[in-house]
């Protein structure tokens, strides 16, 4: 039988808990449940996601602890909040929620007691990024500070539940 995840089911994967955000393609968007780290969004202190200090650890130390077999690559826009599209998108394996991913799935990201990333800059001009503080407002800050980092990454359903397939044997 398939695990059968649905929206808003938390579930484990390599000894991680998640939350299914979304079905996207029959794949699940998911969240680790507790903040995995505290680090600064770039440390040269750049707002861009694509040339982020923090882009590098997900997609390499993060990923490390993961199967990439078991991942879709997802597409991030990097809008600003004042709507500048300069910066495009981005396909990474693990991210971070967007503010307006945030806002989407925001009653089913879990509470963090700490203030949370996200990969929405404030403008493509500057160094303030956008984070949620632990009342879940959304505020901004330079790219250096150190904040939590809620690792989000699109599971391959089908591998998934192979994976479940087979450890149930």
């Amino acid at each position: 039988t398939k695990p059968n995840i649905h929206i808003g089911d938390h579930f484990i994967y390599k000894d991680m808990n998640w939350v299914c955000l979304d079905v996207i393609d029959g794949n699940y968007l998911s969240i680790t449940t507790s903040v995995w780290k505290k680090l600064p969004f770039d440390v040269d202190n750049r707002n861009n996601w694509k040339e982020s200090s923090l882009r590098k650890v997900l997609n390499e130390e993060f990923l490390d602890k993961l199967d990439k077999n078991y991942l879709v690559t997802q597409t991030s826009n990097l809008i600003a909040d004042n709507g500048d599209k300069q910066y495009g998108i981005c396909n990474d394996y693990v991210t971070i929620l967007s503010c307006d991913q945030y806002r989407k799935y925001r009653d089913l990201v879990p509470h963090y007691s700490k203030w949370m990333w996200t990969l929405t800059p404030w403008n493509c001009f500057g160094n303030f990024v956008r984070s949620i503080l632990p009342t879940d407002h959304i505020t901004e800050g330079n790219a250096y500070y150190t904040k939590g980092v809620a690792p989000v990454v699109l599971f391959s359903s089908q591998q998934l539940n192979q994976l479940w397939e087979n450890n149930r044997k």
